[in-house]
């Protein structure tokens, strides 16, 4: 019985700590990806003479007031700039 729930704890203290190791280098990465969509947008606001310069500053600035994330003013001003 001991030997079981040695076994056990130690499955569960390693499958805890893998865990734990693929959260924290998933969430870098993605923290990585998001700073150079950003970095992307920004550099896309900036360039008046870029056609979707409307789109970007749209995103931009949806985001940046805090109005909603990052992901859904993407996807509102995509809507808005496809119906006109």
């Amino acid at each position: 019985m001991i030997n079981y729930l040695f076994v056990v704890f130690a499955f569960s203290l390693a499958f805890v700590g893998v865990a734990e190791v693929m959260y924290w280098l998933y969430k870098k990465e993605y923290l990585r990806a998001k700073a150079k969509y950003l970095r992307e947008i920004i550099d896309q606001k900036n360039n008046l003479s870029s056609l979707n310069e409307p789109f970007y500053t749209c995103v931009y600035e949806k985001w940046n007031s805090g109005e909603m994330p990052l992901k859904e003013a993407n996807a509102m001003c995509s809507l808005k700039f496809e119906q006109n």
